[in-house]
């Protein structure tokens, strides 16, 4: 099996198809479960194929932190029924976990696995937290992995690999400008065992290496490790040098972003070494009891119209606002799906109509009536039938939510105040004509 990771972004369409036929195949056919497998989650995730002879017969993706949950979440792990058996399933969850360290040091990764696979998912180093609850009418359980934490090692693999490297290198780099705002001599530099033009590799750096490589063997380090890993090294290097003068940080999107979540996590990282009290918990949760507050659930219903049929959307709107619900939806055109008449979380009703819609729909109250919406070329009317609020549970009930959230806007702080010194630090200039 060929395994690849992809963002959306760069899923060919073929590969999308592919990755939706397989889901539904498994998801929705095979498990007799409909549901909108399409969550519109896809785009914030990182899309991991599994295929034979050019057939993707193994998937999983990797969806990123603030999304689903606080941190990074697997899920949709699927394999294709004609090679089920031979452990591909705990190869492509081990892959993203593997993947999730790296991408998201430090970070527990989460899964709501099928309460059917959960030994499956304790031997691969899951935990089970909290109750078991309905997932489109499928028992599910919350399930966490802390993934091993990342050391720098250098392994002797071929030129082909070092792209990654690559990247590897520049935060390293960035990471070295950014560790402090005084501008000062890298005493290390000054201690060096190989130089590229005036970039030196450190000694302390090449020592490092030979460290980790040894711990990592049961036998140790062998005479020929000193000269390959400087040689790999320096290899590293050139590469980066050669990706700064080709100007790869200026113009390649991934590097870049890539590097910017580098320094954005690094930053806030520094907030989970906060001192706090339990007073400070409990002032914090009194100051906002309505974001812990669990989602409201609404009845609501959904009326469209051509983009070019302003008036019936008009119309119809006045026949809402007079109560008259039958004549409104008469003007509407019939939508393919329609949202089910009772009461649904949010996260359900944003799978059926959408981030956007749904965002609107919670702003309304029982019986209120939207404002004509443009989305794409439709016009919707969102019409609240109930609005369902329920109250925060106790403090101590969700003390360790609390705590989470209340070191997160820290970090969201300490980024802040950290960008506000970039600005002191470094002359920014902008155009008069903006």
């Amino acid at each position: 099996m060929k395994l690849s990771w992809k963002s959306f972004a760069r899923l060919s369409t073929q590969e999308l198809y592919a990755v939706m036929n397989l889901r539904q195949e498994v998801f929705v056919v095979e498990q007799n479960c409909p549901f909108i497998d399409a969550d519109l989650n896809d785009e914030y995730s990182d899309h991991l194929l599994g295929f034979i002879d050019n057939e993707l017969i193994a998937y999983a993706r990797l969806v990123r932190p603030g999304t689903m949950y606080s941190g990074p979440s697997i899920g949709r792990i699927v394999t294709s029924q004609k090679v089920r058996g031979q452990g591909l399933g705990k190869i492509i969850t081990q892959e993203a976990i593997q993947y999730s360290a790296k991408k998201y040091p430090n970070q527990d990764v989460t899964i709501s696995a099928q309460h059917r696979l959960l030994r499956f998912y304790q031997d691969l180093g899951f935990n089970a937290e909290g109750e078991v609850y309905l997932e489109d009418d499928i028992d599910h359980i919350k399930m966490t992995i802390s993934p091993p934490k990342q050391r720098a090692m250098v392994s002797l693999i071929p030129l082909s690999f070092f792209y990654p490297l690559l990247i590897l290198g520049m935060l390293i780099s960035v990471g070295i400008i950014g560790s402090s705002f005084i501008k000062k001599i890298d005493l290390d530099q000054l201690n060096w065992i190989a130089k590229i033009d005036d970039r030196a590799i450190s000694r302390a750096k090449y020592d490092s290496y030979l460290d980790s490589i040894a711990q990592s063997r049961k036998s140790g380090l062998i005479d020929s490790d000193a000269y390959n890993i400087l040689e790999r090294m320096i290899d590293e290097e050139l590469l980066i040098q050669r990706a700064v003068d080709l100007g790869m940080l200026e113009n390649d999107s991934e590097i870049r972003s890539t590097i910017i979540q580098k320094m954005i996590s690094s930053i806030i990282t520094d907030a989970k070494n906060l001192r706090f009290s339990n007073k400070d918990l409990q002032d914090f949760f009194a100051q906002n009891k309505d974001f812990f507050a669990p989602s409201p659930k609404l009845h609501l219903i959904k009326l469209s119209f051509s983009s070019s049929n302003d008036s019936k959307a008009l119309q119809a709107r006045e026949m809402l606002l007079q109560g008259d619900l039958l004549s409104a939806k008469n003007l509407a055109e019939a939508d393919v799906i329609q949202l089910p008449n009772t009461l649904l979380p949010t996260m359900k009703i944003r799978e059926y109509i959408g981030p956007f819609l749904t965002q609107e729909a919670l702003k309304l109250e029982d019986g209120e009536v939207s404002k004509i919406l443009r989305l794409e070329d439709k016009l919707h009317l969102l019409i609240v039938i109930k609005k369902l609020k329920e109250p925060a549970q106790p403090f101590d009930e969700i003390a360790e939510e609390i705590e989470s959230e209340f070191i997160r806007q820290k970090g969201e702080e300490m980024l802040d105040e950290y960008l506000a010194d970039l600005r002191n630090w470094y002359d920014v200039v902008k155009a008069d004509d903006l």
